[in-house]
């Protein structure tokens, strides 16, 4: 599963078997810590990404009480009668968005295992009344914001510029839609308020502008968060040197033809002024 797909479907992750699941939310970069309880203890450990049926969803699996595998980390403690099994992944990056599973002995009964989902954001917005950031991002990046309301909404909504009818990019009555490149999932937080997340993938320089992710309510006025988006150009280091003229000639080229190129960061005091070359 590629990256863009990975942020994409990741919104319906917790929707999939129709059972709730907890959800942990995260920023890039962070640190994440999980602590599963079991009834009982278990010889076999393991940590896994999705529901452990494919190649490569494994993460760990060991009989040790500690184990680390590049960012992943887990940790057994047993304090009777129950068992607890401790999962880290360090430096998050949005890629790492999905459904986890920590466990004891592999077995397929549910008190053998905990599955619960990480969602990785730019960043969490919140306050009221909602100030107003700015994100730089290039082209090609994904964009992925938790939206804060301490108010919840009958109506989710993600929008851009004035945020008239066909300002809007994607909303849903539901708890997560889909339109093109943009996403939108709700998560309910308290019995008064809730997140809205938004997405959008393979960012483009027409993408720069004003957004606004929010709840209709049935009173006024709604709550919503808001946020400018600065998309540039990624900067590459494949980029041709300059070519300068030299001793007049405007081709690039020295007397002998020869194509004569700058080399970046070259010491030229030790050169004579008169210096032929």
């Amino acid at each position: 599963m590629n990256v863009r797909h990975t942020l994409i479907c990741f919104f319906f992750l917790s929707l999939q078997d129709g059972s709730p699941i907890s959800v942990y939310k995260r920023t890039e970069g962070q640190d994440m810590s999980i602590y599963c309880t079991f009834s009982s203890s278990g010889n076999i450990r393991f940590f896994c990404k999705n529901e452990c049926k494919e190649k490569g969803d494994l993460l760990i699996e060991t009989t040790n009480v500690t184990a680390q595998i590049g960012r992943y980390r887990i940790e057994y403690e047993t304090v009777e009668p129950k068992a607890y099994v401790s999962v880290s992944i360090s430096q998050l990056t949005k890629s790492d968005s999905g459904r986890y599973r920590c466990g004891l002995n592999r077995s397929l009964s549910s008190e053998s295992f905990s599955d619960f989902e990480v969602i990785v954001v730019d960043v969490i917005l919140y306050g009221n009344p909602p100030k107003v950031k700015t994100f730089h991002k290039t082209t090609g990046d994904d964009l992925i914001l938790q939206c804060y309301s301490i108010l919840s909404g009958t109506r989710r909504y993600f929008c851009k510029e004035q945020c008239e009818d066909k300002d809007i990019l994607v909303e849903t009555t539901g708890v997560s839609a889909e339109r093109d490149r943009y996403s939108i999932r709700y998560e309910k937080a308290s019995p008064s308020g809730g997140f809205v997340y938004v997405n959008i993938s393979q960012l483009t320089r027409s993408d720069s502008g004003l957004y606004r992710c929010g709840l209709s309510t049935s009173f006024s006025p709604d709550p919503y968060q808001e946020f400018r988006l600065v998309v540039t150009d990624a900067l590459t280091t494949s980029q041709p040197i300059s070519t300068l003229p030299i001793h007049g000639l405007n081709t690039g080229e020295n007397s002998d033809g020869i194509n004569m190129k700058v080399v970046p960061d070259c010491d030229y005091e030790n050169f004579s002024p008169n210096s032929k070359y």
